[in-house]
């Protein structure tokens, strides 16, 4: 049975119980696809739905939050982020300057500046404290590779992860 919320309007039950609804949203000056999952719809309190709602309202505070954590990596070189630039420097060449809309000489910080969030997924199921509740997912080139940067949000709002995906 499909329900009803006041921000997102109609949420499609799936086949197999769970939630489904999907929309896009503006951030800047790009379309970034947003997707609301439950596998089971019956593990979604009602707070979690307001919760994913005042997370797509403050999308912009959410984007810097995430962004923030990415520049946080780099004093790493085995994190995440490091290796995702890394790759993309190796990979694209010469060719990355062209994408980069930052070009400060601070290679690291103006691909992490340039990054575009392409999606953004809601599991409102996952509303523990030590469970994902939402993932940003971030691409420098992504017409050109399938590599993801991925960022991580609890129910709160804190970042608990940050994740290279192929």
């Amino acid at each position: 049975m499909a329900i009803e919320h006041d921000f997102f309007g109609v949420i499609d039950e799936t086949a197999s119980g769970g939630l489904a609804w999907d929309d896009s949203a503006e951030l800047a000056d790009q379309t970034v696809d947003v997707e609301l999952i439950a596998d089971d719809e019956k593990a979604v309190p009602p707070f979690a739905l307001d919760a994913a709602a005042a997370l797509l309202q403050a999308l912009e505070g959410f984007d810097a939050r995430a962004r923030d954590a990415l520049v946080a990596e780099l004093s790493s070189r085995q994190s995440a982020t490091t290796s995702y630039i890394d790759e993309h420097v190796d990979k694209l060449g010469d060719s990355l300057v062209d994408l980069l809309v930052y070009n400060s000489g601070d290679i690291a910080i103006d691909v992490l500046r340039s990054l575009q969030l392409l999606r953004v997924v809601l599991q409102p199921d996952h509303s523990d404290e030590d469970e994902v509740f939402a993932t940003f997912d971030y691409s420098i080139a992504p017409d050109e590779s399938d590599s993801l940067l991925t960022v991580s949000f609890d129910v709160r709002g804190d970042v608990v992860a940050v994740e290279t995906q192929n």
